[in-house]
């Protein structure tokens, strides 16, 4: 799987409401971690849509730098336990049928 990446005008072009004054106030507060090759920042899909999401809480909800840097600590905090239970799911799924079963009966209490 390759990897796309946006340089900044690129991704100023792809998120409606962002500006560079935007994406510097995002940059500053360590809200956006963009990639960096031959020395220029890149930003990956995963950054667009994060930034989206960064412009709507700023709209919507006029967030200030800290209280965004805790929103998307706590966004990051939930997608990384969906992936660890979607895991654990998975390999629940692979064991045998009793084990599902105590399983089940231990979630169900």
């Amino acid at each position: 799987m390759t990897s796309v990446f946006y340089s900044e005008e690129e991704v100023i072009a792809a998120v409606a409401r962002l500006d560079r004054t935007r994406l510097s106030r995002f940059l500053r507060a360590e809200v956006i971690a963009p990639a960096e090759t031959e020395g220029r920042a890149v930003y990956r899909q995963v950054d667009v849509a994060r930034m989206e999401l960064l412009c709507d809480l700023c709209d919507d909800f006029e967030l200030n730098d800290d209280a965004l840097g805790l929103v998307m600590h706590l966004v990051d905090q939930l997608h990384g336990t969906r992936n660890d239970l979607r895991a654990l799911m998975q390999a629940l799924g692979d064991e045998p049928a009793e084990v599902k079963s105590r399983v089940q009966g231990r979630l169900a209490r």
